[in-house]
């Protein structure tokens, strides 16, 4: 083979790589655009339920099936809007920090699964219970801020604790026995698609 025929071929490749990754990064915006646009659709219609929400585990969702920088870029942008454009009323400065702290933690969790392939619900559903459990423990420790003594604080978040057991409870219902089986079934389909296209490729 000539010299040029190898820099002709070599170009070829250079373009399709890079073309390759104009291609990814769409998909990825549009995922991201996707499921922050269903996690925010999901907040606003059970907003009016008190702590029954899917927002969290969309958010997880997310991190598992595209990655941990995919999974934190939905959790910021979902906690941050949400928290702006909340129906009950835009969120302090610091609760909105709260929220967006726990946006990414749940994302980076969420890209943990993906990168260590965790669908497991004995996995999933501690993870969920952990996720939840910390993020009431960020939030309601944001509203030390509005009151002015400690014994204030105490009854504010002992009149919390139902509602705190309660998120804990359907959170880990929900990640232990509807995520994880929606999971399993989405990671499932992908690994057919890859072994249908594989085999066409043969």
């Amino acid at each position: 083979m000539s010299r040029t025929a190898i820099s002709q071929e070599t170009c070829y490749c250079l373009e399709y790589s890079e073309g390759r990754r104009e291609i990814d990064k769409l998909k990825e915006i549009s995922y991201i655009t996707i499921f922050t646009a269903l996690a925010l659709g999901l907040g606003y219609l059970l907003s009016y339920i008190p702590n029954f929400e899917l927002v969290s585990s969309t958010v997880f969702l997310a991190g598992v099936l595209f990655g941990l920088r995919s999974g934190t870029l939905v959790g910021i942008l979902t906690y941050l809007i949400f928290g702006l454009l909340n129906p009950m009323g835009m969120s302090p400065l610091p609760l909105l920090m709260a929220q967006i702290i726990v946006g990414i933690l749940i994302g980076s969790f969420g890209g943990l699964c993906h990168k260590k392939r965790w669908n497991k619900a004995h996995i999933i559903l501690p993870i969920g219970v952990f996720i939840t459990l910390l993020s009431d423990i960020l939030t309601t420790s944001a509203g030390f801020l509005f009151f002015p003594t400690k014994n204030s604080f105490l009854v504010y978040f002992i009149l919390g604790l139902p509602f705190v057991i309660w998120h804990v409870f359907t959170q880990g219902i929900i990640y232990g026995f509807i995520l994880t089986p929606t999971i399993q079934k989405i990671q499932k389909r992908r690994f057919d698609a890859i072994n249908l296209n594989k085999h066409n490729v043969l």
